[in-house]
């Protein structure tokens, strides 16, 4: 099977945005949910030529019936409707980087899911960017006209994870600099109170 070509951003973008209610559906497991998250999943990797596994797919049954696991779930069901673009299911992608789209429904995901909610999809260019991109990725693709070098590069831009991390570095610089603070305003004022004690 020949590749389809890969279509510009903002066509991926549009996908993304007009998104089918289906795909944005309460998961099965929480309130008023009905959408089997892992049939999903296993629809989209067969047809990407890369079936799951029962052990892959029990990745997609709800854990529990938290926010963050519900969040987690959204996230994979915006996935799967990326790699459902037809650049990628007529193109076989799937097929030729099935463990490293596995990686990115069951790891990436998760890992995204922590820190951004899937909400933000539909108000940000930059998560939809982000999700298109790691999509994109996992399947070895880059957008035309983007070398894989610049591809990686913008995702850097607009990786959320990467982003979490640096605010994290950053809070945590502050932290230990406002108790570095805090210990000399300690010891300036004993050394004062022991200066005036001694006068």
């Amino acid at each position: 099977m020949s590749a389809a070509p890969v279509p510009p951003l903002a066509e991926w973008l549009r996908w993304v945005a007009e998104m089918p209610a289906a795909f944005r559906s309460e998961p099965e497991g929480f309130p008023g949910g009905r959408v089997r998250v892992r049939a999903v999943v296993a629809d989209v990797l067969e047809t990407l030529g890369a079936p799951a596994d029962a052990a892959l797919l029990d990745a997609f049954t709800p854990a529990d019936g938290s926010a963050r696991e519900r969040n987690r779930l959204a996230w994979a069901m915006a996935a799967a409707h990326v790699l459902w673009h037809p650049a990628l299911r007529e193109g076989g992608a799937g097929a030729r980087a099935k463990a490293r789209v596995r990686r990115l429904l069951v790891e990436e995901l998760a890992a995204l899911s922590a820190v951004v909610p899937a909400d933000s999809l539909l108000a940000e260019d930059e998560r939809r960017e982000e999700l298109v991109r790691r999509a994109l990725r996992a399947c070895g693709l880059s957008l035309p006209g983007e070398s894989r070098e610049e591809a990686e590069d913008r995702l850097k831009q607009v990786d959320s994870l990467e982003r979490h991390k640096v605010l994290a570095a950053a809070a945590e610089r502050e932290r230990r600099s406002r108790e570095v603070r805090e210990a000399m305003a300690k010891k300036a004022a004993a050394e004062a109170a022991a200066k005036a004690s001694r006068e």
